[in-house]
């Protein structure tokens, strides 16, 4: 059994805009914190074409957008790329 989206439009895969739209950031903050590597992994369909899983990003929003475990700041701990709202 597969699993398919919740609506007919919405894709497994997202590109920079759509998650840039569900940070409420700009696309080049999002391509910025992609290099930094403090995004969920990517998937590179091509070397032009980059897609996130929309699965793992809400997951990742839902957690408090965390570092990945391979971004650790100098300190040793890791950190959040978003502040915390109240």
């Amino acid at each position: 059994m597969t699993t398919t989206p919740s609506t007919p439009t919405e894709s497994a895969l997202i590109d920079a805009a759509q998650f840039a739209r569900l940070l409420s950031v700009s696309k080049p903050t999002i391509w910025r914190l992609k290099e930094a590597g403090k995004l969920p992994q990517e998937i590179a369909l091509t070397s032009q074409v980059i897609r996130w899983r929309r699965e793992v990003v809400m997951k990742w929003i839902d957690a408090g957008c965390p570092f990945n475990e391979r971004n650790i700041n100098e300190q040793g701990t890791a950190g959040r790329i978003l502040p915390q709202t109240s």
